[in-house]
């Protein structure tokens, strides 16, 4: 099977899961919906983004965004027989998703090729540091080996979360604050659920490349 077509069968488990499990993700979701929308609130509240406010409550709210995708990855995590707290899975995930970051945007800044193949090849480094208790160091070399076994699923997977990063600067150019908020709520409806169902398949993908 290749890429593309297990990339969508493992993003159809995932929204399937979400699904049947309503009580387990609801949480989640309204959590990010509420997330998603407390930056576009602050010109209707008339805080400036130079001000201290505002960036203290970014921060804050990209924490709370990293505790409440945590927890989705440490129910995946029992889910396949594992176990872990959540004081160790946050910390750890958010700092090897701000390696990872760091290392994307180097190759970018060097040239688009090295920038895309650390998106591709490094993608699965935050999971390897939260879902592999074996693993003590190395996590990016064992990325690498797990992409190798299938480079076209990794990469839809990490081509698409790269996407959703982005999409939020769709609305930069709307300039009036109660538009820009009704579109961005409108938005974050459907990317919300969307985080948590790539969220799901991301974990499922590592989980299939580790016993492949």
């Amino acid at each position: 099977m290749n890429g593309l077509k297990l990339f969508w069968n493992f993003l159809k488990d995932a929204v399937s899961e979400i699904l049947a499990n309503k009580k387990t993700y609801l949480g989640a979701f309204v959590s990010l919906i509420l997330l998603s929308n407390v930056e576009s609130l602050y010109p209707l509240l008339g805080v400036s983004e130079d001000s201290g406010l505002f960036i203290f409550m970014t921060i804050l709210s990209t924490l709370v965004v990293f505790i409440v995708l945590s927890q989705i990855v440490l129910v995946q995590k029992k889910k396949h027989g594992g176990a872990g707290e959540l004081g160790f899975f946050v910390p750890t995930f958010l700092l090897y998703n701000l390696y990872y970051s760091f290392v994307f945007f180097l190759g970018l800044v060097l040239l688009i090729v090295p920038g895309f193949y650390a998106l591709i090849y490094f993608s699965m480094v935050p999971f390897i540091a939260v879902l592999d208790d074996d693993a003590q160091d190395g996590f990016f070399k064992k990325s690498r080996e797990l992409v190798r076994k299938n480079v076209g699923l990794v990469a839809w997977a990490s081509v698409i979360n790269l996407f959703m990063e982005c999409s939020a600067l769709l609305f930069t150019p709307i300039k009036n604050p109660l538009i820009k908020s009704v579109a961005n709520f409108a938005f974050s409806i459907p990317d919300s659920f969307l985080t948590i169902a790539m969220t799901i398949a991301t974990v499922k993908i590592y989980y299939y490349l580790k016993n492949s």
